[in-house]
């Protein structure tokens, strides 16, 4: 006796028997991909254009001993303010915020951040042990971020959310006030 009286056997299979073969189709697919081809890091001279007609374009040298990006490895900055009076915008606050970043990029003199990261973290308690206000701290850290190439405009890129952006930081054992700045910088 069949499981289904009204529907025959080999109609039945059918549907996973097409199913099966369309996944190998796909498997065979995806395994015949050739990969792209890796660039030529040494490639020729590259001829540029001259102005006089009759002279034959003279090679030039393209620099690709370095490849372009950014650096992986990041620098990490901290600062601490009062996180509302941030947001308020009182100027005594944000001259605060310029004097620590001055002070903590330094060392870092003659490079431009490309990409930065703000964790901010307010809390709800004093110190420590209040928990996370991820609202204020997502605000804080967005004050922080639009400040920072007002602060310094060398180093930090214009701002725009998709260069310089604030997050949350809801670590345990932060202050409340902290900002974390992540910094990625070209490769050099």
């Amino acid at each position: 006796m069949s499981r289904d009286a009204g529907r025959p056997g080999g109609t039945y299979l059918a549907g996973w028997l097409f199913a099966d073969l369309l996944l190998v189709i796909v498997l065979v697919v995806l395994g015949s991909e050739v990969p792209a081809a890796a660039p030529d890091p040494n490639p020729g001279p590259t001829p540029t254009a001259t102005a006089d007609p009759g002279r034959s374009p003279s090679p030039t040298p393209s620099d690709t001993s370095r490849p372009g990006g950014l650096d992986p490895v990041t620098v990490s900055v901290g600062i601490h303010l009062d996180p509302d009076a941030l947001i308020a915008g009182r100027p005594s606050e944000t001259a605060e915020l310029t004097r620590q970043i001055t002070q903590e990029i330094k060392r870092y003199e003659g490079r431009t951040a490309a990409f930065v990261m703000v964790f901010g973290t307010v809390r709800t308690g004093s110190g420590t042990a209040g928990s996370v206000d991820t609202g204020r701290s997502d605000t804080y850290a967005t004050a922080v971020a639009k400040l920072l190439p007002q602060a310094a405009p060398q180093f930090f890129p214009p701002y725009s959310e998709k260069i310089i952006r604030g997050y949350h930081d809801s670590g345990q054992g932060i202050p409340s006030g902290t900002a974390r700045i992540e910094l990625f910088f070209l490769l050099s």
